[in-house]
This record gives C-alpha cells, structure tokens and sequence, in this order.
C-alpha cells in the first residue's frame, strides 16, 4: 500500500556544467554531468510509479517544478513507468531528471539527465544504492534528502513475504526494511541522511524508524495509508526554496502541519491524513523504555487478561493492518485499563521518550485517525505473531517480541 498516494520532489538547479553526449544506438540520451560546486541541499525522489500510482506521479513532478527555482537547492529524481500503468502514449523505462521551475501543471519540463531505458529494477536495494551514489557525485551538496515514492507496508510487505517499501509491480520485486540501512549508507564514511521522507503507506512505524536510525537524523511520514496524491511537493518543499540556510529539523517539523493543511484545504473528505516526523538520535532511548516496560507486560499479563485484549483492540489501528497500532495510544490504555503502578511508571517512562522522539505530529481533526501520535508498533492479537518479526532490530533489541508472543 502507499502512502496511498504520494509525491515528491523539488528543485532547481545550481550552475553546472551539462555535456551530453550523442544518443546512442538504441536511443537512449547519456548525460554526462560536468562542474563542482557544492550547494545547500540536494533533494533525492526515488520514484518508483511502476504501479497503480502511476496516474500520480506526473502531479508530483509537476509539483516539484512549481516550486523551484533557488539554485541553493536542487532536486534529482529518478524515475520509472511501465506498461500496463503508464497512460497510453507517455514515456516508459527509467529517466532522471533535474527539476527546474516551470508553473504549467500538464508539462513536465525539467531537465532529462539521464534515460536509463527499460528492465531497471526500482524494487532492488542495489537500484537505491546507486542512485544515491550517483545523486551524491554530481550534485554534491551541505544537506541531503531522500524521498521513497511508492507503495509501503510499515515492517511487513504486501504479500505478507516479509517488510517492504518501493513495490516494483512490473518486476514482482521490492526492497525489505531491514535491506534499507545498507542501501541508504553502506558504510559509516557515507553521510547520513538528513531528512528520510518515506511518501508511501504505513511507514512512520518504530520498527521502520529503528531499523533507519543510524542512517537518516530525521524521518517524516504517515503511520496511516494516505491518499495516492501523496506528499504536496510544492508545499512541503517551499520553506527551503524560500530559506535554503533553514536548518533540517526546522524544515523536518513543519511538514506535518503543511501536508495536513493542505489536505484540509484540496481534499477535505479523505479520512486518512496523519504524518509526523522522528528524531532518529532519541530512538535507543525509546527502546530502551519500551523493553522494560515489555518486561513488566510480561510479569503481570496473568494479572491483567481482560485489560491488556481491550487496551490492544481499543488502540488506534490503521488500514487493512489491524495489528498496527498506535504505541502511545495502545501505552495510555494499558495504563487505564489495569491501573498498576510498575505498568504505570514504565508506560510513563516510554511515552516521555516518545515525545522526545516525535518533533512534529498532525492528523488534522479527523475522527478515524484522532488517536495518532506519531509511532505506530506491530501488536498482533494473541495467536497471530509472525516469527519473521524477529529478524527486526527492534525486536533484537527489546523484548517486545518475547511480549508479543505471550499476550492475552
């Protein structure tokens, strides 16, 4: 699922010096970019429309070049579409381009860099990997930005095979959570992330967050499956253009606020707008407090039967994933429900350094999605845990798992 629908990207370009080189035999333009320099950030769309989002990406794109224009900030996407998704006539294969400004919504007229052709696998971590690499090389900058376009499904894929983001329909292929860290930074000389913003679904879980925390400071995105429009590129991405010394985490924590309002604004009916965004430093201390309050779950779950069911099945859940459950919310009913004081204490514990954590949180005034806080955690009914959980950081980290598989 996606963020069920999404967009990204945003900017424009920074002088350089662009030599192309004659088209090749089988027609595909090379470019080979020349020039250094480094600006302020430069902003990464790993756009994966090789689905049923397809109909969205054009939207995004344009977006993107709505909004640039400062030649502090460059935007890079890489992207792919394929048949039967693609609308009749349009380009298919793989294309990155550099966003340039241009305020027609039907036209997109950024720069093609590079037309990589067809069978360019977008549900491969390798794929990832080099554009990144690639970004990073020729578009050198102070500040770095990655934005997963697609389909996604928190720690679990959609055919229930393992964790997943970026589904590449065409090829049956995605990339797996616990693939992410090495394909973002494959080694501790590469820089980190500053923003990770995941425009796909269900993503703002823990288990994504902790599996990402050494390789992005901040991530942004929904813990909910957002409409397929996405991410507002031209709203999400205008305080930088209008600011490019803004530091990130400034940048990071307006965009809940401006994705909400603007679905308020556009699409006023959807009831699935939540996003909030994650200082990725604080999350040991999250799952330090989550083990212990794990541990005293599991002491006292004989004590507590009835309370802990209704506290799992009254927390807010999401989507067609039931067992995605809002932590802070599914904490504040554990409390309630059993009023014991060590399970008190340790929830308190666990949702002080949830706040440390969470910088931003929205969801706007919809009732569906009103007990989101930011962080949703896996937390099955009794008899349903999926062993392959345990390959996560977080449940090798915690003993969140050992809880999962006794729970009442």
């Amino acid at each position: 699922m996606k963020r069920r629908l999404q967009i990204l990207g945003v900017l424009v370009l920074f002088p350089l010096l662009l030599v192309f080189t004659s088209c090749c035999s089988s027609g595909r333009a090379r470019g080979i970019i020349g020039g250094t320099g480094t600006v302020r950030w430069t902003v990464m769309v790993f756009l994966n429309a090789a689905n049923d989002l397809d109909e969205f990406s054009e939207m995004n794109v344009n977006q993107m070049e709505q909004v640039a224009g400062n030649p502090n900030v460059r935007i890079v996407v890489q992207w792919k579409r394929a048949r039967p998704f693609a609308p009749q006539g349009s380009w298919t294969g793989t294309r990155r381009y550099l966003i340039k400004p241009d305020n027609d919504p039907n036209q997109i007229r950024s720069e093609l860099v590079e037309d990589m052709g067809d069978g360019v696998d977008m549900g491969s971590p390798d794929t990832l990997r080099e554009f990144i690499r690639w970004a990073r090389a020729n578009y050198p900058a102070e500040r770095y930005v990655l934005v997963i376009w697609n389909h996604g499904s928190g720690w679990r894929s959609r055919a229930a095979l393992g964790r997943g983001v970026s589904f590449d329909d065409q090829l049956g292929t995605y990339i797996r959570i616990w693939d992410l860290p090495t394909a973002i930074r494959p080694t501790s000389n590469d820089p980190m992330m500053d923003v990770l913003l995941f425009d796909a679904s269900l993503m703002q879980m823990l288990e994504v967050a902790y599996e990402c925390r050494n390789v992005a400071r901040i991530i942004v995105g929904s813990e909910e499956s957002p409409p397929g429009e996405g991410y507002p590129y031209h709203e999400i991405l205008a305080p930088i253009v209008a600011d490019s010394d803004m530091a990130p985490v400034e940048w990071a924590r307006q965009i809940p606020d401006r994705f909400v309002a603007w679905y308020a604004a556009n699409y006023p009916f959807y009831t699935n707008i939540t996003q909030s965004a994650v200082d990725t430093s604080k999350l040991d201390a999250v799952a330090s407090a989550l083990d212990l309050f794990a541990e005293s779950l599991i002491n006292k779950r004989t004590l507590y039967l009835n309370a802990l069911q209704n506290a799992r099945q009254n927390a807010q859940s999401y989507s067609s994933y039931p067992e995605y459950r809002d932590l802070w919310h599914a904490v504040d009913l554990i409390k309630l429900y059993t009023n014991d004081p060590e399970l008190i204490q340790r929830g308190n514990a666990l949702q002080s350094a949830l706040q440390q954590a969470i910088i931003a949180n929205n969801h706007g005034n919809n009732n569906r999605v009103r007990y989101s806080y930011g962080l949703s955690i896996y937390f099955p009914s009794a008899g349903e845990y999926l062993g392959r959980y345990n390959n996560t950081a977080l449940s090798r980290a915690t003993r969140w798992d050992e809880w999962l598989q006794v729970a009442p």
